[in-house]
């Protein structure tokens, strides 16, 4: 008979193992429980996931509000439209060096247009028929008469503000670009406004003793260092009235500026203006503005001389 089983030996060394594991374990803390410490931390995790992924969308919806609000440089090319066109790119300039759209360069060839258009009512031109022989607006090609006729406009609104109000309604007529046309009371008062390439300086005003009654003429400080003439004439007389008109010239870079108003001959009512009143009309900025462009882009032809009167 076999007094030591197999299975003996193993429980016995079991029984060992677990009497020296619990001796070694008296007096030892309890283990603490572990499942509200797991939760915590996958919380945790979880909270920082969630951050992470509203911070990147956050960015993605950033950077395209920020694109959306870039201007578009050079999406209007030649036409001065600052609008983006859609699926263009909108490079964003950088802060040491822009480049020009090809509209702030220069007026298009053939065509320039950097003065502002005219947004105020329209004026009708005064028609005018030429004489044997004489041009007119109507023979310029339609992108210049445009361009003339939409100066006109600019001009005519300008004249009417700064001169006075016998003047009435001031209108362009479609004779010339420098022609315009007053009118109050049944009167009609000429007035030109020209600016024209000159081939050299302006004339002094002349002295002559013997037109000292009727034509007066005085050399006056306008701005910058630019010397007008002031030009005050007394042209037809019948029944006793004088029919006297006024002008102003001046030299303004390489072109001959002059501006004038006479009376109604028919009428025999002389221009209601005088020519220090002229003078305060061509100093004002918004004359002035009129004049920078007209000389950049010329709308007349070139003189050889300015000859006084």
């Amino acid at each position: 008979m076999d007094m030591f089983p197999e299975s003996a030996p193993q429980e016995t060394e079991d029984r060992l193992i677990r009497k020296a594991m619990a001796e070694a374990a008296e007096g030892a803390p309890p283990m603490p429980d572990l499942v509200p410490i797991a939760l915590a931390v996958g919380r945790r995790r979880r909270i920082r996931a969630r951050a992470a992924i509203g911070s990147a969308m956050v960015g993605v919806v950033a950077l395209g509000v920020f694109g959306a609000t870039l201007p578009s440089w050079g999406t209007g090319a030649g036409t001065g439209d600052d609008t983006a066109q859609v699926g263009a790119p909108s490079p964003v300039p950088s802060t040491s060096q822009v480049t020009p759209s090809p509209a702030s360069t220069g007026p298009t060839p053939g065509f320039p247009t950097p003065f502002p258009s005219y947004n105020g009512p329209t004026r009708t031109p005064v028609h005018v028929e030429p004489t044997p022989g004489e041009s007119s607006m109507a023979d310029l090609s339609a992108p210049e008469r445009g361009r003339q006729e939409k100066f006109q406009q600019q001009a005519a609104a300008v004249l009417d503000a700064l001169l006075p109000a016998a003047f009435g309604t001031v209108r362009p007529v479609d004779l010339a670009v420098s022609r315009y046309q007053g009118g109050s009371g049944g009167h009609v008062f000429p007035v030109v406004f020209s600016v024209r390439p000159a081939g050299g300086p302006q004339e002094p005003c002349p002295y002559d003793p013997e037109e000292k009654e009727k034509y007066q003429c005085d050399e006056v400080a306008l701005l910058d260092g630019i010397v007008a003439r002031a030009v005050t004439t007394t042209g037809s007389s019948k029944g006793g009235k004088d029919i006297v008109g006024v002008s102003v010239s001046f030299a303004f870079k390489d072109s001959t500026v002059v501006l004038s108003a006479d009376g109604d001959d028919s009428a025999m009512v002389s221009a209601p203006v005088t020519a220090d009143r002229l003078l305060h009309v061509a100093r004002d900025e918004r004359f002035l503005r009129l004049v920078r462009y007209a000389q950049a882009f010329p709308m007349e032809p070139r003189q050889e001389s300015v000859h006084g009167g």
